[in-house]
């Protein structure tokens, strides 16, 4: 089964379909998924063209275990070294599952308060107990996103925090030139969420504006239309920023390395740190349901929650400087 294995790991390893392995060497895709499978080989002349392909000795391809063979490439341009190892831990699936979850909780958290205050602004417009109806489903909203997205949190945590423990400290798994492409790619990403999230600024200043001074109608249901929809275009910026963030580590392993050393041996101060985050943020969204349920105000309520974030970084800037002065 050597050759079996070494070729789906090839295979694998350069992405290509069997679609096109099967066509850059005039067979069917029948004949590729059989060698795969060790039911059938390939004949001489096949054999030589997938060591051309792929780069490998007859030998190594035949006999060989290149799935556990560390490769080693070179950049062209600066001549560096890159150390390849086989993803045999699957640290990339991992990665990337984590930062789907991750980036889709914080996602479900500010969707929830938009979809409130949305609500709650549609219900201004309702009277009697149809009004009171539509105002609980904003809390309902908010309550049934924050549990889905605290489930995603815990889950993600502890599953990262088990490959953590299990794997703190990974090889490369990435090509120079996988690499490169996220690195090129990712300035611009950020960029566009970023931009995303200052032109929903835009948005909301404007439209208040126009709905103060009579241009467009409406009272503080317009007010709560404009906020939820400048909250809709928060949620998807973060969402996306907290995305590339947990990206970038993926592709840069020392950062991963490093921040997993960190995190798992935390000195005093990051705990500190992330205690008082936790009490900022919590404290926060108490504050917001009491402003919401007890005198209607979820706008401009919603806004303790940029305060604490603002305050956490604070409070974490100042953390970090002392740290570095140590």
């Amino acid at each position: 089964m050597a050759f079996a294995e070494n070729l789906y790991y090839l295979r694998k390893k350069n992405r290509i379909t069997q679609e096109d392995l099967a066509d850059s060497l005039d067979v069917s895709r029948q004949s590729v998924s059989k060698w795969e499978t060790g039911e059938a080989y390939p004949e001489t002349e096949k054999l030589i063209a997938l060591c051309d392909k792929f780069n490998v000795s007859l030998d190594d391809l035949l006999r060989g275990d290149l799935t556990r063979q560390t490769e080693i490439e070179k950049d062209a341009e600066t001549g560096i070294e890159w150390h390849i190892s086989p993803d045999e831990h699957g640290f990339a699936r991992h990665m990337d599952g984590f930062s789907l979850r991750i980036a889709l909780g914080v996602f479900l958290i500010i969707l929830g308060v938009a979809a409130c205050v949305g609500l709650a602004g549609y219900s201004q417009t309702l009277t009697g107990k149809t009004a009171n109806l539509v105002a609980a489903m904003g809390a309902v909203a908010v309550l049934a996103c924050t549990a889905v997205a605290v489930f995603l949190f815990v889950f993600s945590g502890i599953d990262h925090d088990r490959f953590r423990r299990a794997h703190p400290v990974m090889k490369n798994v990435f090509t120079e030139d996988e690499v490169r492409k996220f690195s090129k790619r990712f300035p611009v990403a950020m960029a566009c969420f970023v931009s995303g999230i200052l032109l929903g600024v835009v948005m909301l200043v404007v439209l208040s504006a126009l709905i103060d001074n009579k241009i467009l109608s409406g009272g503080d249901d317009a007010y709560c239309y404009v906020t939820a929809a400048f909250l809709l275009i928060v949620a998807v910026s973060v969402c996306g920023l907290v995305y590339l963030g947990i990206q970038k580590t993926k592709f840069d392993v020392s950062e991963y390395n490093a921040v997993t050393g960190r995190e798992l041996n935390p000195s005093p101060r990051e705990k500190l740190k992330n205690a008082l985050g936790g009490i900022i943020m919590l404290t926060a969204t108490a504050v917001f349901l009491v402003l919401g349920f007890v005198w209607n105000l979820w706008h401009p309520g919603w806004v303790v929650f940029p305060v604490g974030g603002i305050v956490c970084g604070i409070i974490g800037a100042m953390l970090n400087a002392k740290d570095d002065h140590k």
